[in-house]
């Protein structure tokens, strides 16, 4: 996969497809590998993006500068540089929050939007799991921040469902993770985002996916999220975790092709 100068940083970037241009936004774990089933569905129609987020996977790793607006100046640097001018975008956990930083801030650049399992602002609840996760980082090193972070992300499900495909995505999460200053200042910004505010002038046709089983981002955070875009369309899926697009891809694949054919994608 290769690297591209997208703005300040060069990203890790991988494409497929040709047609309307449809980008992938990982979540906190930053890897483009977590669209693993959604790159081959949609690229029969789309020219499908999706990008390791700055400080994970082969893309740069600077000590500082993370938040989710950073990261959403970083995909538009991305699409300038390939010579998209709009996107139909899909942001999962992290990746929903950089989509509504997009959403409000870059609304041109956009066509519809995406969000799946992620979340408005951070709760009592987000706050202490996100702040047990850096301590955990801190205090016990990167393997098992790793592997505990699986049980929240992949949950009891994908244990038992997609183990080996599990231990997949944890290997090169080791092959590529980044030092621990920058895994907590990455999880530092899952706690300051805030556009709760300004939510409700997004104006894009909008899906948003929830699982019932999301021990990260329970369903509530997409009701919120779904009762502040005017308009948008709310699917709460039986099973998946917080990974649904992996554990239950077919679902989430259907959902958002029925969404695209209605707005007009």
């Amino acid at each position: 996969m290769p690297r591209i100068q997208a703005g300040e940083v060069q990203l890790n970037y991988a494409e497929r497809g040709e047609g309307e241009a449809f980008l992938f936004i990982p979540g906190l774990m930053g890897l483009l590998d977590a669209w693993d089933f959604q790159m081959p569905h949609f690229s029969d129609r789309y020219r499908c993006i999706t990008f390791d987020h700055r400080g994970t996977g082969e893309s740069d790793k600077p000590k500082d500068a993370y938040s989710t607006g950073i990261i959403a100046k970083d995909a538009v640097a991305l699409l300038d540089t390939l010579g998209i001018e709009k996107a139909h975008v899909a942001g999962t956990s992290t990746g929903g929050c950089i989509l509504q930083n997009l959403a409000l801030d870059y609304p041109d650049r956009i066509n519809c939007c995406v969000f799946t399992n992620t979340w408005t602002t951070a709760d009592p609840y987000m706050t202490r799991l996100q702040t047990s996760r850096k301590q955990i980082a801190e205090a016990y090193g990167l393997e098992e921040y790793i592997k505990f972070s699986s049980l929240w992300t992949c949950g009891w499900t994908q244990f038992r469902n997609m183990y080996e495909n599990l231990l997949d995505l944890e290997a090169r999460q080791k092959d590529t993770i980044a030092p621990v200053d920058v895994i907590t200042a990455r999880l530092d910004m899952t706690l300051t985002h805030d556009r709760t505010s300004e939510i409700h002038k997004i104006d894009k046709p909008s899906l948003i996916i929830a699982a019932k089983d999301d021990a990260l981002t329970p369903p509530y955070f997409a009701q919120d999220l779904q009762k502040a875009i005017a308009g948008s369309k709310l699917e709460i899926l039986e099973e998946g975790g917080h990974y649904s697009y992996r554990r239950s891809h077919t679902e989430w694949n259907a959902a958002v092709d029925a969404f695209l054919a209605e707005a007009g994608g």
